[in-house]
């Protein structure tokens, strides 16, 4: 007789888990895993790590031994090898930058100092040179020294630039004369053509940006007010801060029209006369007052307009604050600007190195710009570069002030 089929007991959970007080704990009802297998699963990330390292040991070795093998050098990273060269890279875009227009009244800017991105600008735009014309030095058998350029520029471009403004060219004024001389790959290359046109800057011959025709604005050689220049000897450098030791301080611009309005040349001393009032206005109020200039030993002093000056527009002056060496010889140097305290020291400054740092528009030894900067020679020289004439302080009674140069 068969024996009948019967269903299992079924078994709540929570009588499962039951058991009699002081019963053994049963033992697990899973079979226990496989330790031979847990320990390959733990090994696996092991190995997969010294694999890694064994193919990089391998690479590495086989990049030392063909640079052994060859005794050459191979780079680690193939892609340095097709990196691109900047400097090439720089040289080829100077290459096929063209020339810029050579016709009189173009505006040209750079910014290397070897003047090699030379380009046309709007001449409303800040610009370095502004073009009256061009010149040819066939008659130079070899490349000239800096010298000869500048004697060059004097003799042949003084009269071009004066003829390109009509005959109203300030040469006391902010503006000079100036070239873009052929580099010397140029001249080698039968490039014989000099450019001459008007150009500002500083005593050491650093270049100013300018804007504007020059034709078109005052050329009076002024500095903004709150322009420190630097003491240089006894007489005036480039602009410096006025934290630091310097000869002049500028606070302030005058317009001479606004007292003489018929256009006729006022005197020097009409001038002193106008300026004295004027400018010891300007100084007190830039100082603080006029008990304040006195009491930090400083001058009150200005410049004069010469005539040449004014028939061809130049009407503003300079309103400045210095102090002078006991012998009234030049000026002593001061260190801090005028509004605040100052120090005055009563000897002469040493003169700076002649030999000032490059500056762009100052070309490069060895340059291969298509043209290089150079200036004129001052009047009535052939060498040397133009020097700003040292102001003559003209002291006048029972005051502080003074006139500048006549």
């Amino acid at each position: 007789m068969a024996t009948p089929l019967t269903a299992p007991e079924r078994r709540s959970p929570t009588a499962a888990r039951r058991r009699p007080p002081g019963a053994p704990r049963p033992s697990a009802s899973r079979a226990p895993r496989d330790p031979g297998r847990a320990r390959k699963r733990a090994l696996h990330p092991v190995r997969r790590i010294v694999i890694g390292v064994l193919i990089g040991a391998v690479t590495m070795l086989g990049v030392t031994l063909l640079d052994r093998f060859a005794d050459t050098s191979v780079p680690v990273l193939s892609t340095l090898a097709t990196l691109p060269d900047p400097a090439a890279a720089e040289a080829r875009r100077l290459a096929d930058l063209p020339p810029p227009p050579a016709e009189a009244g173009t505006c040209l800017n750079w910014t290397r100092p070897d003047a090699a991105d030379t380009v046309a600008v709007p001449c409303a735009q800040p610009h370095r040179f502004e073009q009256a014309g061009s010149v040819q030095v066939t008659d130079q058998a070899a490349l000239p020294d800096d010298r000869t350029w500048r004697r060059l520029v004097g003799e042949r471009c003084t009269p071009m630039v004066t003829a390109y403004l009509g005959d109203k060219f300030d040469q006391d004024g902010r503006f000079r004369v100036g070239a873009l001389k052929p580099s010397q790959a140029r001249w080698a290359e039968g490039e014989r053509s000099m450019r001459c046109g008007l150009q500002t800057n500083t005593k050491s011959g650093s270049f100013l940006p300018m804007s504007g025709k020059v034709a078109e604005q005052d050329q009076s050689k002024v500095e903004a007010a709150g322009t420190c220049l630097a003491i240089d000897g006894r007489t005036v450098g480039d602009p410096v801060s006025c934290a630091g030791p310097h000869a002049v301080e500028t606070v302030g611009i005058v317009d001479l029209t606004e007292q003489f309005k018929d256009g006729t040349y006022p005197s020097v001393d009409d001038q002193d006369k106008f300026l004295q009032t004027r400018c010891g206005e300007i100084a007190a109020q830039y100082a603080g007052s006029a008990d304040a200039i006195a009491q930090k030993k400083l001058t009150v002093y200005w410049d004069n307009v010469a005539e040449q000056s004014w028939q061809v527009g130049s009407h503003k002056v300079n309103c400045n604050l210095a102090a002078l060496l006991p012998d009234r010889s030049g000026f002593a140097p001061v260190t801090g600007t005028a509004k605040g305290p100052v120090t005055v020291a009563g000897t002469p400054a040493p003169p700076t190195d002649a030999a000032a740092p490059s500056s762009p528009g100052a070309p490069a030894d060895g340059s291969t710009a298509p043209t290089s900067p150079v200036d004129a020679p001052p009047p009535g020289t052939t060498a040397e570069p133009p020097l700003p004439i040292p102001t003559q302080v003209l002291p006048l009674p029972g005051t502080g002030g003074g006139g500048g140069n006549t």
